[in-house]
């Protein structure tokens, strides 16, 4: 009788604890079975009832179950993600996680009921159904903000790479301590992933009671980034072992050099596909559909749908192309009050477009072309200038580090005062030019002004510049620690060189292309203008007896269509011309302008040639 008693407690124990699967496996049967077949209850009813009984029998066993696996994960990736959840963000998780399955019961066990007795509610239904996918999203959010941070952690180490090997194979001449030189590292301005991974390993020296340079080893040995793992890598082990990295800095920074490289010819060689696509869909797609739509019964919903969806796809296929390929180091930042107001500017003119567009097609009336135009120009003109003004300050940065790498040059050559040649090399660049430099190398002296200077650089690839010839100065800036800098950031500067050139090229050739689309439109649009007239007169004359060999529909509305549909065209290659030319789309004000006025002069030109 003990031993009955005892396996009867055992039993109601595994019970209350959910931990007998078969039990479980027979209550999901039964319920499975018996409302289908006894109450005649949908299947997918039958499916919420099982899931709200499951998640009511793991009330507490889940949260709890999925804190303590979410406490392992957070402790075996941190290698991999050098971050994690903290134990009251755990916790928080595991109570929403609880929360959230008591609102799913509820619901399925609300929609269940609604639907046996009073009939089918789809609100509840969908309610129920979106509740569960958040259950099943907060399960695996852990893995998500993992893989998250795992990556976002590659991308920031890998666009500041090729800037800190320069670093360690300027000052490598130096013969510094390896200690010295991670120091720097970390206190570093312009790289900071780089200076979060030696402060982790630090950390990671500290819990395990290794060296620097061993936990250092073992940071790089786990991180995400090949590139990591296979360059930078060698030079710590190089440090570690023989304490000169020169050699080993000078072929890793050649490795990654190459692959710098390839990122930017491969922008330069999307040039081909980039105009291409932008020929086809914003000249010839006008010019198609402009020639055929009298003959296709001027339906002005096939008109805007079949070139609305070719410009929207080539949009985010160029614009997808240009991300990909773009150095991340190279993009500009622009502020915040630039971004805010590009999007409003962006959102204003789109909502214009669209109204003209759809007015259209709805057979209401439009706003006047020179009403559009006006708008779009007040709108426009304000972000230019803040745009342009923000710009300016890249165009200085540009021309400092031209004017720094020539003279560190002539100085590294001549043996003359670094300094001295670099201040008397800016007095030609202008007053703007001697002021900065004079902060510049000022500035090296004082450590809040330094990173003062650094931090509003404009890019990684500027503030890496300035920091790196900062500690050449601080340094000593030795005759061969300058060749090392200038070579080294001539040839970077070389590819950000093509960038730039790239850029203008690309806004030269499509504002040739949009002369083209404003000339042409107009002219078809006076062409066709002239054939209805022509052919109403001989209706006129004849009557019914004048047959149509092919139909012909004129309806000015489909000009007035491809007429907002090819502005819309010029914002969105604006936009991308602005990606290329600042890696961000709050550049693409000048570009945009530049474009209407062209498409506004050469449509006005061909109107009044036409006469």
């Amino acid at each position: 009788m003990t031993t009955s008693k005892k396996y009867l407690e055992k039993f109601m124990r595994n019970l209350r604890g959910n931990s007998v699967l078969l039990l479980n496996l027979v209550i999901a049967v039964i319920l499975l079975v018996v409302p289908t077949v006894y109450f005649k209850v949908e299947f997918y009813y039958t499916l919420l009832l099982v899931a709200a009984v499951t998640l009511a029998l793991h009330l507490n066993t889940l949260p709890r179950k999925y804190e303590e696996n979410v406490r392992k994960l957070m402790i075996t990736s941190i290698l991999l993600t050098s971050r994690g959840l903290k134990s009251r963000e755990i916790r928080v998780l595991s109570l929403t996680l609880k929360f959230t399955q008591i609102v799913v019961i509820v619901s399925a066990t609300l929609t269940v009921l609604h639907s046996l007795i009073l009939g089918f509610y789809w609100v509840l239904l969908v309610l129920t159904i979106a509740l569960l996918i958040l259950l099943v999203v907060l399960l695996v959010l852990p893995r998500i903000l993992i893989y998250s941070w795992a990556s976002q952690r590659k991308t920031s180490v890998e666009i500041e790479l090729p800037y800190l090997v320069i670093l360690l194979r300027v000052i490598s001449v130096l013969k510094m301590p390896i200690y010295d030189i991670l120091s720097l590292i970390e206190n570093s301005t312009a790289l900071p992933a780089s200076a979060r991974e030696v402060k982790f390993a630090r950390k990671v020296a500290t819990m395990t009671g290794t060296s620097l340079l061993g936990a250092l080893d073992i940071v790089y040995a786990h991180h995400s980034s090949e590139r990591v793992v296979n360059f930078l890598r060698r030079v710590i082990v190089a440090a570690t072992t023989h304490g000169d990295f020169t050699s080993v800095a000078e072929k890793v920074f050649d490795n990654l050099y190459g692959w710098f490289e390839s990122r930017v010819s491969g922008l330069v060689g999307s040039f081909t596909i980039i105009v291409g696509t932008s020929l086809f869909v914003y000249l010839f797609i006008p010019v198609i559909v402009s020639a055929i739509a009298p003959v296709m019964g001027g339906s002005l919903l096939l008109v805007l749908g079949a070139s609305l969806t070719v410009q929207v796809f080539a949009f985010f296929t160029l614009y997808a192309i240009i991300l990909s390929s773009y150095p991340s180091s190279l993009i500009i930042k622009p502020s915040r009050r630039l971004k805010t107001i590009s999007l409003i500017v962006l959102l204003f003119l789109v909502g214009i477009i669209f109204y003209n567009v759809f007015s259209l097609v709805a057979g209401r009336e439009p706003l006047k072309e020179h009403l559009t135009i006006v708008l779009i120009a007040i709108l426009t003109t304000p972000a230019l200038v803040i745009s342009e003004l923000e710009y300016r300050r890249v165009v200085l940065y540009d021309t400092f580090v031209r004017v720094a790498s020539e003279a560190l040059s002539l100085a590294a050559a001549t043996g003359e005062n670094p300094i001295a040649v670099l201040e008397r090399s800016a007095t030609r660049y202008g007053r703007r030019v001697v002021r900065f430099t004079r902060t510049i190398t000022t500035g090296y002296v004082s450590e809040r002004l330094k990173r003062g200077v650094i931090a509003r650089a404009p890019s990684i690839f500027h503030a890496s510049f300035l920091e790196t010839l900062l500690a050449v100065f601080k340094l000593g800036a030795t005759p061969e620690m300058l060749k090392l800098f200038t070579s080294s950031y001539e040839r970077l500067n070389t590819q950000v060189l093509r960038v730039r050139g790239f850029a203008r090229l690309l806004e030269a050739v499509i504002a040739g292309l949009v002369a083209v689309i404003g000339g042409f439109l107009a002219y078809i649009d006076k062409v066709f203008n002239t054939i209805a007239s022509l052919i109403q007169s001989a209706m006129g004359k004849v009557g019914a007896f004048l047959p149509l060999i092919v139909p012909f529909t004129y309806d000015p509305k489909i000009y007035s269509i491809l007429n907002n549909l090819s502005l819309l065209s010029l914002l969105f290659v604006s936009i991308f011309i602005g990606c290329i030319r600042g890696g961000s789309y709050a550049y693409y004000f000048r570009s945009f302008l530049i474009m209407l006025v062209i498409y506004i002069v050469s449509k006005t030109l061909m109107q009044i040639l036409a006469l």
